[in-house]
């Protein structure tokens, strides 16, 4: 089912999935899988290629594999890598950033299994971006 992130986001999770808010996070989770969404506007003089370029040159060093994907007016980039916590299983995580002209989807998955991984990446290629028009009428763009 998509779910409304904002008036231009939407992500299509399964309806199992938990939900609830904390400090101005969307968090999902269910057993094994855990989902934190922040969504963002662009800073002033910023566009989305030169965000990307900012948070690309953050990845850090440990980072798995990093994905580029690019689709009509959104971009995007993502990375895994393993996440160790101490006193925690370790787990898999794929933190994925989908920029428009105006804002930024920020969505990071964290994995149990790591057999999820691709199940993970299909969700971030399918965020839905509804593009606002001065007129009201929104297109749908999938990446």
């Amino acid at each position: 089912m998509a779910l409304r992130v904002t008036s231009e986001w939407l992500i299509d999770l399964p309806d199992e999935f938990e939900k609830r808010v904390e400090e101005n996070k969307l968090v999902f989770w269910k057993t094994g899988i855990t989902i934190i969404i922040v969504a963002f506007h662009l800073p002033e003089g910023i566009g989305k290629l030169e965000l990307l370029n900012q948070i690309q040159s953050k990845i850090p060093e440990n980072a798995l594999e990093k994905l580029v994907s690019t689709k009509g007016e959104i971009v995007g980039l993502g990375y895994t890598q393993i996440q160790k916590i101490k006193g925690q299983i370790d787990r898999l995580s794929l933190v994925s950033f989908t920029a428009s002209d105006t804002s930024c989807l920020q969505v990071g998955f964290y994995l149990d299994d790591p057999n999820d991984l691709e199940w993970a990446k299909s969700v971030w290629k399918g965020v839905i971006f509804l593009p606002q028009s001065g007129e009201g009428v929104a297109k749908t763009q999938k990446q």
